[in-house]
């Protein structure tokens, strides 16, 4: 009776450790392989749309930061150690008078750093690599860390595939360029015009990150394997104990 007894209090151990594992592991804000110091940048798919009619670039880095307000991704960057207050959110967009380049930092004027999704997954080694027609994963994830339609979801950027402002930039009266989340090729970027009033989402990027010290990070999927071990373990030597 009592070894049954331990067991299933080790079970419930164990449950509880496999289950905060997994609930850790949905975001990753400090990237694997990064050390204290080390500065990059987060990138992410906005879970609520809008339409493109504002001309005012700071219409659209207002959405993209209210989105992460108060959402997982400002919970997992408060409990890694950063400040909320010193991080920005740009909207990955281009108006008639402010292209994305300029509006995200990515055009030479802040620091060239690497790009990652919020899943751990680079997305760009840096500016000219984010801007060269092709980027290392698709950006398809939101700041709640669910992925968007597998087939992709259009996103509004008024944007070329080089990061300059297109013909039909957001504003614009009628038509508006837009990516989608399926590709990594230029299409992630400048995929075909919508009109106007369509309700689609934005990407957001934030502005340059640097490691915390000490880093507090997400564990890998790996680390799971470590704690069913570690569970194992308490099973058996409470097994031994009541021999």
């Amino acid at each position: 009776m009592k070894i049954k007894q331990l067991g299933i209090v080790s079970g419930v151990a164990l449950a509880t450790l496999v289950t905060a594992s997994a609930a850790q592991a949905a975001l990753v804000v400090v990237p694997p392989g990064l050390n204290p110091g080390d500065q990059y940048r987060l990138v992410f798919v906005t879970d609520s749309t809008r339409n493109a009619t504002s001309t005012n670039i700071n219409d659209y880095n207002n959405f993209v930061t209210n989105q992460v307000t108060g959402s997982a991704l400002a919970t997992q960057l408060t409990t890694a150690g950063f400040n909320l207050g010193t991080i920005t959110w740009k909207a990955i967009g281009s108006t008639s008078a402010t292209s994305a380049k300029v509006n995200t930092g990515t055009d030479g004027s802040q620091p060239d750093v690497p790009i990652y999704l919020i899943d751990g997954n680079k997305v760009a080694n840096n500016n000219a690599d984010l801007w060269d027609g092709t980027i290392l994963t698709p950006i398809n994830r939101t700041q709640s860390d669910q992925p968007t339609f597998q087939f992709g979801v259009p996103i509004w950027t008024g944007s070329a595939s080089d990061g300059t402002t297109t013909s039909n930039p957001l504003g614009s009266s009628d038509l508006v360029n837009a990516g989608s989340t399926f590709f990594s090729s230029s299409n992630w970027v400048s995929d075909g015009p919508f009109g106007n009033a369509t309700l689609l989402k934005l990407y957001g990027m934030s502005s340059v990150l640097t490691v915390p010290t000490p880093a507090v990070s997400v564990p890998e999927p790996s680390s799971l394997l470590g704690f069913i071990t570690l569970g194992g373990l308490m099973l058996g030597g409470a097994v031994r104990l009541t021999g």
